[in-house]
């Protein structure tokens, strides 16, 4: 089932113009989170949330890049940047966890690690594996697929982020998406995106995004604007679907009578 959505994603996606990115499942906790504006000290990167491995530190690290990221972090972007003013450890930067995010495949595209400097426009997206140690229910679990995606281009707006959006669940038949406020340390504006489950008629989150700060951005060399997202392929799934529980769609608690009976879509 997951499988089908994630390759229906990717056709959209690509048929929206977009190109596929690729990277590690275990990386530097500095493309994970360093890169993204991520404090160290953020409850995201303890043990609560994080699955660190117990395995050398990665070395081979841009150390133009790594000196870069560490002060935007200890001191802030440009003349109003104000940075956190708290410790930040080029030591916890290379050790290596299971990434919490896909994020971290934008970061290596974006800084030019992976494909070499990029030159606007440009529209990249993953379907890939994340990671999380969350506390599992009907809408989490501690692996997931996260739908990544970016948008680089001159003078991008909200309505260029949302239209996207609108664009893309349109293709699903999901035309009542809602959009909220949020803060995330590394995109400002931020929004939460919402759907309206078919079967309880409740609102679900189905992914959040935003427009990159500077301070992720400027140390990466990007001079324009870039817009991003991390979606959910299985709060999606159960939106087109009607199923109430992830449980029921992927795992070793899967129902496979509804399995069998469920439409095939692609």
């Amino acid at each position: 089932m997951l499988r089908q959505a994630a390759e229906r994603v990717k056709d959209v996606l690509v048929g929206m113009g977009f190109q596929e990115m690729d990277g590690p499942h275990a990386d530097a906790d500095f493309w994970i989170n360093d890169a993204l504006f991520m404090p160290q000290d953020h409850p995201a990167r303890t043990h609560w949330d994080r699955f660190a491995l117990d395995v050398d530190p990665i070395e081979e690290l841009p150390e133009e890049l790594l000196q870069a990221v560490e002060n935007a972090h200890r001191e802030g972007v440009g003349p109003d940047g104000d940075g956190y003013h708290s410790p930040w450890s080029e030591e916890f930067a290379r050790e290596v966890a299971l990434r919490g995010h896909t994020t971290s495949l934008s970061m290596r595209y974006l800084s030019g690690a992976a494909e070499g400097d990029l030159e606007p426009p440009q529209r990249y997206f993953s379907v890939e594996k994340a990671y999380r140690n969350d506390t599992i229910d009907s809408t989490h679990l501690l692996e997931f697929f996260q739908i990544e995606g970016w948008v680089m281009a001159e003078e991008l707006s909200v309505r260029d982020l949302m239209g996207t959006f609108e664009e893309f669940y349109a293709q699903f038949g999901i035309t009542d998406v809602q959009f909220k406020p949020h803060y995330n340390p590394y995109t400002e504006p931020s929004f939460e995106l919402f759907g309206r489950h078919p079967e309880t008629d409740e609102l679900i989150e189905i992914g959040n995004s935003g427009i990159f700060r500077e301070e992720v951005l400027s140390p990466l060399g990007v001079e324009c604007d870039v817009m991003a997202w991390g979606l959910a392929l299985e709060r999606l799934a159960m939106l087109y679907t009607g199923a109430e529980d992830i449980r029921d769609l992927h795992g070793t608690l899967a129902d496979l009578e509804f399995l069998r009976n469920a439409e095939v879509i692609y």
